[in-house]
């Protein structure tokens, strides 16, 4: 009996307290908060300071990065990513600067890492279009970019800074197209920096030039004209981008479309804009178009035992240096004196498949390292009076380019 009244005497008691919570709501609270002043997404990428003397902006095109290199002592001080996802391999490939007006422009070339042939042809067998980004010399963030054609090659800015081209290394459209050489042709994109917007700009203009186009030289100061290295056609292809009237030139005797002879693949136009050194990869030699006869002279040409890359011109345009793989090494080139080869340094295990010579501006040479593409490649700073070794610096995986910035000690 005495547990029964106990059990029924706690029911209105636990009904009471509930009533009695009801009744007694939270008060209501009101917090104030000062204004929020700041970026709604701030941008935290630090700045780049460029050194008294200057620095290397180096692509890293299978780390993703862009690598910077102090001219002065020649070691790496910045490494900053670039691309446009996180995940994916985008393969910055070339730059080039704009200093006076504070940008760098770099191609996305997406990369194919297995099954393709030819020197590089892992950029030139992708079906995935590449892009041109504009980015930020202060911070390297991305303020403009447009998408281009797939296996961007090379990317080149007007010295006046009126537009950007890029050539297309578009194996993959040559081996699609073996009896319609026209089919086969890769296009320059010609871009107008000016409408570059970080969600992507308009279509640009395309010009269809060559097969397998890769290494270009604008003329200055407003790069109306394109010299172009057309790997697949044997051939430089000489573009007004004004008309978009193409002629391509043959390097040599007896050229070949579709299986190179030569294998024209990277050129460099000389500070006097007189002469366009083309290097080619299955020729191994360095041939020599004039601009004002519009032909190549024969009796100029180069050989070189290991394959040439990109040469470096001093600044009077009398001697080059050549950058060569297999066996590495670096070639100085007095083209004033009957190519008399004036220095030669081995780089074997020092520099492994040297890539790009750089004299731009400066009194030492720059020779970018490849590497094997799968480990940190190099940028080896080099006397260009005797070609000894001031100094080695590490990249990323893959360094594929160099250009100059000037510091404020210039």
């Amino acid at each position: 009996m005495t547990h029964r009244v106990l059990l029924g005497g706690a029911v209105p008691l636990l009904v009471g307290l509930s009533v009695l919570a009801c009744d007694q709501a939270d008060p209501n609270v009101t917090y104030h908060y000062a204004d929020y002043a700041g970026e709604a997404f701030p941008n935290r990428r630090p700045k780049v300071d460029i050194p008294a003397a200057g620095m290397g902006v180096v692509t890293d095109s299978r780390s993703d990065t862009i690598s910077l290199i102090d001219l002065g002592t020649g070691e790496r001080f910045g490494v900053y990513p670039v691309g446009r996802e996180p995940i994916t391999l985008d393969g910055p490939h070339h730059v080039a600067v704009d200093a006076a007006n504070g940008f760098l422009y770099i191609a996305l070339s997406y990369p194919v890492l297995a099954g393709s042939v030819g020197p590089h042809a892992t950029h030139g067998s992708s079906t995935v279009s590449g892009w041109a980004q504009k980015l930020s010399l202060a911070d390297l963030s991305v303020v403009g970019q447009v998408q281009v054609d797939p296996n961007p090659g090379e990317i080149r800015l007007a010295e006046d800074g009126s537009r950007v081209v890029v050539s297309h290394f578009d194996l993959k459209k040559a081996l699609d197209n073996p009896n319609d050489p026209l089919a086969a042709r890769s296009n320059l994109v010609v871009i107008d920096p000016s409408t570059m917007v970080p969600t992507g700009s308009p279509a640009a203009k395309r010009i269809p030039v060559c097969i397998a186009a890769h290494g270009m030289a604008l003329s200055r100061p407003t790069g109306d004209v394109a010299y172009v290295a057309c790997y697949g056609e044997d051939g430089l292809g000489v573009v007004d981008l004004t008309t978009g009237n193409v002629e391509v030139i043959p390097v040599g005797p007896s050229p070949s479309i579709g299986n190179p002879t030569y294998g024209p693949y990277a050129l460099v136009l000389s500070p006097d804009q007189k002469t366009v050194a083309v290097s080619t990869t299955t020729a191994k030699d360095v041939r020599f178009y004039d601009v004002a006869t519009k032909t190549f002279d024969e009796s100029r040409t180069v050989k070189t035992v290991g394959t040439p890359y990109f040469v470096a011109w001093t600044e009077d345009s009398q001697r080059i240096y050549v950058p060569t793989q297999k066996p590495d090494a670096v070639v100085e080139i007095d083209l004033a004196n009957g190519n008399q080869e004036l220095s030669y340094r081995d780089l074997t295990g020092e520099c492994d498949n040297p890539h790009v010579a750089d004299l731009s501006g400066g009194p030492d040479l720059f020779v970018v390292c490849e590497g094997d593409q799968t480990a940190p490649g190099k940028v080896v700073r080099l006397s260009a009076a005797d070609l000894a070794t001031l100094s080695v610096a590490p990249t990323g995986v893959y360094p594929d380019a160099f250009v100059r910035v000037v510091g404020g000690g210039k």
